[in-house]
């Protein structure tokens, strides 16, 4: 994996609304992952719309950048990675196994989930720009140890892997799942199967629903399919049901700040009424 080159990362920035860290530690990074949560949003529109998903650097920075669009952790973590790395941080790449919304009991899941290990002065800690409703809104420390204003900690496990886990606010289950990693680094190369089976494998999540998601300070807005909500830190969710699918198109433009174009409008408005029933 090569870092994106000088004009690339100033474009990258000015599209975050954010300066370059003064030097790569923890607070830059922090500072990286919150503006790109706020301007860059988690989607699977193109996936829906059965277009290929390519993940080479050019292309996902032409359309996260180029296009104002968003994406999914192949290619949301793999451009925030290059972006690091232009930013002279030290990282590695991690596969996840995710378990979030399965019981405990579930079997074994694949590896779909790329996420970042970011080497700082302070430690190693986990970078994840694109998981979705559960995406941490800053760095993870990987030795274990509590954030006191972060609801997500790492579990170590009995196998050796680690759990990213998110604190819930109901008093019967305490902490989530989010997804389950060994220490081993992946290569790019073995992220291009796996992404393939995430935007075309029939049975995958992501041509079977609209999944998206974006931070806003002290909310986190989602959508699943007609479901909208805004999650707060402190637990209060505000939900409501949509179900029409031209209104669905409206608040991925305006909530979740997706540039779409006007010869892509009508497709997706016609896919996303069959995913409404309608």
């Amino acid at each position: 994996m090569h870092a994106l080159d000088q004009r690339q990362a100033e474009a990258y920035l000015r599209h975050l609304n954010c300066p370059a860290p003064r030097q790569p530690d923890l607070a830059g990074l922090d500072q990286l992952i919150a503006a790109h949560q706020r301007r860059v949003a988690f989607e699977n529109v193109d996936v829906l719309l059965d277009r290929p998903i390519p993940i080479d650097a050019e292309s996902v920075f032409a359309k996260v950048v180029g296009r104002g669009r968003g994406g999914y952790c192949y290619e949301l973590n793999n451009l925030f990675a290059r972006l690091l790395l232009a930013l002279d941080y030290r990282v590695e790449l991690l596969g996840g196994r995710v378990r979030w919304g399965l019981p405990l009991d579930a079997p074994q899941t694949m590896i779909s989930h790329l996420m970042l290990r970011v080497l700082l002065p302070e430690g190693p800690y986990l970078a994840d720009v694109g998981f979705g409703s559960a995406t941490p809104w800053r760095a993870v420390p990987l030795d274990g140890k509590p954030v006191a204003d972060l609801p997500y900690r790492l579990s170590p496990q009995d196998d050796g892997t680690g759990e990213v886990q998110l604190e819930t606010f109901r008093a019967e289950t305490g902490w989530a799942v989010c997804y389950r990693f060994g220490p081993e680094v992946h290569a790019f190369v073995d992220c291009i199967p796996r992404n393939w089976y995430t935007s075309a494998h029939p049975d995958s999540g992501f041509r079977k629903m609209l999944m998206t998601a974006r931070s806003e300070g002290e909310w986190r807005l989602t959508l699943a399919n007609g479901v909208f909500n805004k999650r707060h830190r402190d637990g209060r969710l505000e939900t409501r049901k949509i179900e029409d699918a031209a209104e669905l198109v409206s608040v991925l433009r305006n909530d979740f700040l997706l540039d779409l174009q006007g010869d892509e409008i009508e497709p997706l408005r016609q896919r996303l009424a069959g995913l409404l029933g309608g």
